[in-house]
């Protein structure tokens, strides 16, 4: 086999991998993806992305935010997507008609609440970046998404 044809095979899969790269990477920038929507929040702005097949979601974003969860006796209604920046001080007040566990992956917070007890009330720093579920513990709903952008 001769170079070019060496270099042409390299470089068909080369070209190969970057479009996959870009086709299945997970990227939510994309402005087309979401429409906003006002909300009632503490701070910042509700989006829905009307691309997903799952459970309704909400998107909050604000900076060294404060959130709010309402989970009702039935279970979940949509998944909120609690955006924040790497750093920024954060508080979610989980609110739930039924007893069970809150648990805030990743950064291992753990939380007992339910009806006539306190608010699960969550406060830290979001000092990891990523992407981490927070659900009850015995049944396994997820009730919201904690979005830590660096």
């Amino acid at each position: 086999m001769s170079n070019a044809w060496r270099a042409a095979i390299g470089a068909a899969v080369l070209g190969l991998v970057v479009g996959l790269f870009f086709l299945l990477r997970d990227d939510d920038s994309s402005p087309a993806a979401e429409t906003t929507t006002a909300a009632e929040t503490t701070t910042g702005a509700t989006t829905t992305d009307a691309t997903d097949t799952e459970p309704e979601e909400t998107t909050t974003e604000a900076a060294g935010a404060s959130f709010r969860v309402d989970v009702p006796a039935s279970g979940p209604e949509q998944v909120q997507r609690l955006n924040v920046r790497q750093g920024d001080e954060v508080e979610i007040v989980v609110t739930m008609g039924f007893h069970d566990d809150v648990h805030v992956h990743g950064y291992d917070l753990l939380v007992h609440t339910g009806p006539g007890l306190p608010p699960a009330r969550f406060e830290f720093t979001a000092a990891t970046p990523g992407r981490f579920e927070i659900e009850t513990e015995a049944t396994h709903q997820q009730i919201a998404e904690l979005r830590v952008r660096p």
